[in-house]
């Protein structure tokens, strides 16, 4: 099923996206030509069962796999046809992931976790720094940049991963049951955050939801089963 808005142009269009795996001899079809406008600014929920292909999905439209077939074009840019590269420096400038598993850096403090692509993209450590002060201090944890994960709560690792996905000012935030891991309220803390980013900077999220109550949250539901995306209805 096809579900593409109108309007203008989007900031991520995907056209018949397919990914298979195979297991021994045993091809898997996992998504089976998936067609989606992204408009920029826009928050949208994928729900689905364990198995359906949402963080395959999520895992394609941000470039950390290759699709089959299909493509995914990012302002208008066919992301796979750049060099490896290239692709790289992209996803870390213009894609954020935030996951379930916050995959901070255990020997290194916040600041220094936040800091890391601002590293990579060889920014200077001064400006990668100071990028992941503000940062941490939009996040509410201005109080914690030198602690190390350990020393953190679980709701408050995952703030630091939030803070590195946006250190950066991406464009696009893909986030895969980023709450999976936390108490109710921490959860709800955590999707309050990313609203009111949303909010502040325009930013676009995608996220990826057991949960159907944090799922409606979204103003765009959509609904994963057997490869394909569908709306929900509200």
């Amino acid at each position: 099923m096809t579900e593409v808005t109108g309007g203008a142009r989007p900031l991520v269009e995907i056209r018949g996206l397919v990914k298979n795996y195979w297991l021994e001899d045993h091809e898997i079809r996992v998504l089976r030509g998936i067609d989606l406008d992204i408009h920029a600014g826009e928050r949208i929920s994928i729900i689905g069962r364990s198995g359906s292909g949402k963080s395959t999905f999520l895992h394609v439209v941000g470039t950390l796999d290759v699709p089959h077939a299909g493509s995914v074009h990012f302002n208008g840019t066919d992301v796979f046809q750049k060099p490896p590269a290239m692709l790289a420096a992209f996803r870390n400038k213009a894609i954020g992931f935030v996951f379930q598993f916050h995959h901070l850096l255990p020997e290194f403090s916040a600041l220094e976790n936040v800091a890391m692509p601002g590293l990579i993209q060889r920014m200077n450590q001064s400006e990668a720094h100071d990028r992941a002060r503000a940062i941490l201090g939009t996040v509410g944890l201005a109080h914690r940049v030198d602690h190390r994960p350990g020393e953190l709560s679980g709701g408050e690792q995952q703030r630091v991963a939030i803070a590195r996905a946006l250190v950066l000012e991406p464009q696009l935030l893909l986030a895969d049951e980023p709450t999976g891991n936390l108490d109710e309220a921490s959860a709800a803390g955590i999707h309050d955050l990313m609203d009111e980013m949303n909010a502040r900077t325009g930013l676009t999220i995608v996220l990826v939801t057991h949960s159907s109550r944090l799922a409606q949250r979204m103003p765009r539901r959509l609904n994963m089963a057997e490869g394909v995306l569908h709306p929900l209805e509200a």
